[in-house]
């Protein structure tokens, strides 16, 4: 069949443009990402990953596309350091934090930025130290920021103050609230009030997972109605995604359930020399968690774990940089170096390693990476 010489002309550009096309947007099997120093802490959202850096820059790289915008230029100080971060779409949010004196004096503050060109907006801050009390030694005494979360819209954070209570031992908790940042970034939007409230931990499709005092688990929308409550059997760490909440208890398992129905699904054991594992290092999304065991106080080892079937494999001897240093998403997963040490092979420190959600199940199955 002959084609016509003007369709031909017409159709090689158009066929050009497609494979441009899907070249950019197709996700690769794993990726690495140079960054300017060693990565502090880091968040997923999609395509896109934010992270900080010890010279106390923010970035967002995208992982299909390849490119890297600078959201946080604080070159002229590396104090205090960005120690939690979240990216919603093309907004991102970050909390600083520096801690000083036997008192451990503590000061936060949070921030926010879009990478469509609005400028850096402080949203809040928070001071607290310790009081000595008479019986019971140092407890908190101040305002707290902490429980950072974004995903699609939805950008969250939790806020509250403590008052040490000598008689019983322990922090009193008032002016708790969990807030989502405005999408024009001005201001904070007051979602729920209480302890129920603190702290989020996850955000996914619109939705928002709180870790209560209780160790209960709420599941709010982004209109503050409680969509699902959970009740496992102990919690220390939760994590949300793709369909799924993952709790770490505290007897070193995990136990999933349907995020959308409650039900519970699976629970899988986490073999480990620690006595203790450390909350702050879970991470999970569809059918991945992301684990941190940890044998030690400056090295700890990260371990993927296929959720249908409780298969896992371990990279051994990552440094500890930050309580998050690790995420995972419906493209797959993404880590910091921070020693040489890479899932393939050695790579400079401070750098980003991206493995699809393909390459990391197959690995799995297989048993090694």
């Amino acid at each position: 069949m002959k084609w016509p010489l003007n369709w031909l002309m017409l159709a090689v550009p158009l066929l050009l443009l497609l494979a441009v096309s899907a070249a950019a947007t197709s996700t690769p099997t794993r990726k690495l990402k140079h960054a300017s120093g060693p990565i502090v802490t880091l968040a997923m959202d999609g395509p896109r990953v934010v992270y900080s850096t010890q010279g106390n820059r923010v970035y967002v790289w995208n992982i299909r596309t390849g490119v890297t915008s600078q959201a946080r230029d604080f070159s002229s100080s590396t104090y205090p350091l960005v120690q939690e971060v979240a990216i919603a779409g093309t907004r991102v949010a970050w909390i600083t934090r520096d801690v000083a004196g036997n008192s451990q004096e503590t000061n936060e503050d949070l921030y926010t930025a879009s990478l469509n060109g609005a400028g850096t907006k402080q949203l809040a801050h928070a001071f607290r130290s310790w009081d000595f009390t008479e019986h019971h030694g140092p407890l908190w005494r101040g305002d707290w920021i902490g429980g950072l979360v974004g995903s699609g819209s939805v950008l969250g954070v939790s806020r509250w103050t403590t008052t040490p209570n000598d008689d019983t031992g322990a922090e009193t908790i008032s002016n708790a609230r969990l807030s989502l940042i405005s999408a024009g970034g001005g201001r904070l939007h007051p979602l729920l009030a209480g302890e129920q409230s603190i702290v989020s931990r996850s955000a996914d499709a619109g939705r928002v997972a709180v870790l209560r005092p209780d160790e209960s688990v709420g599941i709010y929308s982004a209109a503050g109605a409680l969509l699902r409550q959970i009740e496992p059997s102990s919690a220390q760490e939760i994590a949300m995604g793709g369909g799924h909440l993952v709790v770490l208890t505290k007897t070193k398992a995990l136990e999933v359930y349907d995020a959308k129905t409650g039900a519970f699904k699976h629970s899988w054991p986490v073999k480990t020399k620690a006595a203790y594992l450390h909350p702050g290092y879970l991470r999970a999304y569809g059918r991945i968690a992301i684990l941190s065991v940890a044998p030690g106080h400056s090295s700890r080892n990260l371990r993927f774990i296929d959720l249908r079937t409780g298969r896992a494999i371990t990279l051994p001897s990552i440094n500890r940089s930050a309580w998050n240093d690790a995420a995972v998403g419906p493209l797959g997963v993404v880590y910091a170096v921070s020693n040489g040490k890479a899932y393939g092979g050695h790579v400079p420190s401070g750098t980003l390693v991206f493995l699809s959600t393909a390459r990391v199940l197959a690995d799995i199955s297989r048993g090694q990476p």
